[in-house]
């Protein structure tokens, strides 16, 4: 493949800004953009380019298209995907995945059952900050991980026709929010499977969590403090080691992030503080359209940086969480 040519499903706010995001990567081309509205996928492709096409399902038709970016609401995408992969397109859908453990297998099982690639559009991870923090994470001087403390909050006014306070559309906190802080567990404990989950959330007049306190415990004796909210503004994540911590002060899209050794973990002593800076343009989505890019050249079907292994675990436990608070969407059965 010279260049990659991507589709853009749903061409709001999130699929303008990966499309802006793409710009920075040189073998990647739009070539298709996919609406109901036939005036929002022009308006979409007199800035980025394509074809503009008034319905998914007449963009699928497009041969040119090697993978499709799903930017719809998230109770949406296990319906996108499934038609994504019996058109027999790659995909990389939006996070989060989708919203419980049964449509992310029944997402998986079609795109394997379709030969196509798929993976969840968990973007921080490819940032090169991350690539950072894993590395020094893996150092044996820091010792065995002892807790990680990570909050996600959006600082959203409330607002009933917002998306993310909606119910119908699967908004709340713990998805919209928590998958971020969620997904920094599995990847820093390498996909460990939680012995205990306690959770406690609150909800707003619409009926959706706007703020969840989760505590896990694992196995390896690590714990995990989990903060996602839509009110307040944190983007905060502290990795405890035995013998040093790791600080990410914007896990979400981080330029940089600070480590402390020794007397430096009291905080207050710049002995052993060390920070490290990773400068990036744009928005960041560049980091995993080009990490796609990378496993469609492969000839992969599943991404090894996100695999569905984690995917799934992180859709277990956020059911878990929504078990223990009764919060149940108006279309699962």
């Amino acid at each position: 493949m010279d260049k990659i040519r991507w589709a853009i499903l749903g061409p709001g706010i999130i699929g303008d800004t990966f499309a802006y995001c793409l710009r920075e990567v040189p073998d990647a081309e739009i070539v298709a953009v996919g609406s109901r509205s036939i005036e929002r996928s022009r308006a979409f492709c007199e800035k980025y380019g394509g074809t503009p096409y008034g319905s998914y399902e007449e963009m699928l038709k497009d041969d040119r298209i090697d993978v499709v970016y799903i930017a719809t609401p998230h109770n949406l995408h296990e319906e996108h995907v499934i038609m994504c992969a019996k058109a027999h397109k790659n995909i990389l859908c939006e996070k989060p995945f989708t919203y419980n453990l049964a449509s992310a297998q029944r997402m998986y099982k079609a795109c394997e059952e379709n030969g196509v690639f798929i993976m969840d559009g968990l973007w921080s991870r490819f940032f090169p900050a991350w690539q950072g923090v894993l590395e020094k994470a893996a150092d044996p001087a820091l010792g065995r991980l002892i807790g990680i403390t990570s909050s996600t909050a959006w600082g959203t006014k409330y607002d009933p026709n917002y998306r993310t306070f909606r119910k119908e559309l699967a908004g709340g906190a713990l998805l919209d929010a928590g998958i971020y802080s969620l997904a920094v567990t599995t990847l820093l404990l390498h996909c460990e499977r939680p012995l205990s989950i306690k959770a406690d959330s609150y909800f707003c007049p619409s009926e959706v969590d706007v703020e969840d306190t989760i505590l896990l415990r694992y196995p390896s004796g690590a714990f995990a403090n989990i903060h996602c909210g839509l009110e307040g503004h944190a983007h905060e994540t502290l990795v405890v080691f035995e013998n040093g911590t790791i600080e990410i002060p914007r896990h979400r899209n981080p330029d940089r992030f600070r480590m402390y050794m020794g007397a430096a973990r009291e905080r207050w002593s710049t002995t052993g503080l060390h920070e490290y800076l990773y400068p990036y343009y744009s928005e960041g989505f560049q980091f995993e359209a080009m990490h796609v890019g990378e496993c469609l050249r492969q000839g992969l079907k599943t991404s090894p940086a996100v695999r569905p292994e984690e995917t799934l675990l992180l859709m277990e436990i956020c059911d878990e969480i929504r078990r223990q608070a009764n919060f149940v969407y108006p279309f699962e059965h």
